[in-house]
């Protein structure tokens, strides 16, 4: 009896401890019946293809990775949390995920499934290079700021209306737009956009000390006169056109941006400025021509009109870009035609043009300025066949419209009253040169010019208040 009492003794014990070994196998790593003063038994992370373990201190609670060397993105680090029997693990939700560490997290516990923890866990973030090391312009260093900013200051020589940026960028780093790292900055501040990282970053691109040769030329910044414009359009005025005492002009400087508007039916229905601009679609409106030439006229990339000769064209291309060149309609399709130095001038022909389909173009009535030359009227006969007004003591208010090398745009109208004598077109054409225009044409003259902003007159018109209806108006916005 003695015996049996043993034997069953050893088969109770031996079935409680076999039980226990069962119950510590079936736990799993968050939680769990057999507790460890610390919650945690490893956490870890991937770092590519290696693994970082971190030191977890218990007492200031706190989970801490060191450096990584392989992991560019520390938003989305891969971190598997092991867990200690009898505590589970609340935040985040699972064992295994992705955790950003750019910033401190909070990883919360219940240790032993009761009592809330709050550790926080961080790791070293490598240092990322900029994307952009340093910038030059003509030679001169740019500052780059840790905003995220590239600052030139200006100096003479530099084409503001071309910016032409060396940049030295870190190893990886890409230039996406725009790739030729050349940028208009008179009148906006320009966005350089580089790719980093398997990231796009933006830099913004400034000028600092820009001095408006405008200024110094004497004519004075009036745009506040004229209410709300684009930051691309701006308006002078000067009291001394081509030198001369009281002789008042205006010109609307107008950039690359602008879109141009062709306004009008031609010379089946002329209107006067006040009524091609009623719907005031358009910030800037200037005359063309009223009768010493059939204007061509295109809107929208369609023919409204074809020109009776040989005329200075101004168009803007479908890329938006500006070309003034001389152009002529032939069986209703428009050919440009080159500049000839000298000799007599020939009726145009299209095998001796080249075809061009503005998305807007509208004649003048005298290329005036050419390649950066002053155009005599000797070259205007050869040219266009005529030459208009053109003698050197011919003063009279004149319309005109120029551009630069890079597309900024100039449109100017004189006035002839009230003891303002007006300019001859050597003199017109000479004040276009002086704005850095490389081609410019001139539109009315006498008593007709007229300029609109945001429907404000500039000149004070001789033909007031009974305006002279013309073709057509060159219009911006």
């Amino acid at each position: 009896m003695k015996r049996f009492f043993s034997l069953m003794t050893l088969f109770l014990a031996g079935g409680a401890l076999l039980m226990t070994s069962c119950s510590s196998d079936d736990d799993d790593d968050n939680g769990g019946s057999t507790t460890n003063k610390a919650p945690f038994a490893s956490v870890t992370a991937k770092d590519g293809a290696s693994t970082m373990t971190a030191t977890v201190d218990d007492t200031e609670k706190t989970i801490k990775f060191g450096e990584f060397q392989n992991t560019k993105d520390m938003s989305a680090v891969e971190v598997t949390f092991k867990m200690n029997k009898g505590h589970i693990l609340k935040t985040p939700a699972n064992l295994t995920s992705n955790v950003n560490l750019t910033v401190p997290y909070k990883v919360v516990v219940l240790l032993n499934g009761k009592t809330e923890e709050t550790y926080t866990m961080t790791a070293v973030v490598p240092e990322v290079p900029e994307a952009v090391l340093g910038a030059k312009v003509n030679g001169v260093d740019a500052t780059v700021g840790e905003d995220n900013s590239i600052t030139i200051k200006w100096e003479e020589g530099m084409e503001i209306n071309h910016m032409v940026f060396d940049l030295e960028l870190a190893e990886g780093a890409k230039v996406v737009s725009p790739e030729d790292c050349t940028f208009d900055l008179e009148f906006e501040e320009g966005k350089l956009v580089v790719n980093y990282l398997d990231e796009d970053i933006t830099y913004m691109v400034k000028v600092t000390d820009y001095k408006d040769p405008l200024l110094d030329m004497g004519w004075a910044d009036v745009t506040a006169n004229f209410g709300t414009l684009p930051a691309y359009i701006k308006v002078y005025k000067t009291e001394k056109a081509a030198g001369v005492d009281g002789n008042i002009a205006y010109v609307a400087m107008i950039g690359s941006k602008a879109e141009m508007g062709c306004v009008g039916e031609g010379v089946g229905s002329k209107k006067s400025i006040t009524d091609l601009e009623a719907d005031g679609a358009y910030n800037v409106y200037l005359v063309g021509i009223d009768s010493s030439t059939v204007q061509l006229m295109v809107s929208g990339g369609k023919l409204v009109q074809a020109n009776t000769r040989v005329t200075g064209t101004l168009g803007q291309n479908e890329d938006g870009s500006y070309q003034i060149s001389y152009a002529y309609t032939i069986d209703n399709k428009i050919y440009t035609f080159p500049y000839v130095a000298s000799g007599t001038y020939a009726n145009p022909t299209a095998d001796k043009g080249k075809a061009w389909a503005p998305k807007t173009a509208v004649a003048g009535l005298h290329m005036i300025l050419y390649e950066g030359n002053i155009l005599t009227s000797a070259n205007t006969m050869t040219n266009e066949g005529a030459a208009i007004y053109y003698g050197d003591a011919d003063y009279y208010a004149r319309s005109a419209v120029g551009i630069t090398k890079y597309d900024k745009i100039f449109a100017f109208c004189g006035q002839q009253v009230n003891d303002s004598e007006g300019v001859s077109i050597p003199q017109l054409a000479q004040i276009m040169k002086d704005f850095g225009c490389e081609e410019a044409i001139q539109f009315e003259a006498s008593g007709t010019p007229n300029m609109h902003i945001n429907k404000m007159e500039t000149v004070v018109n001789s033909k007031l208040p009974n305006l002279k209806p013309v073709q057509v108006a060159i219009a911006f916005r």
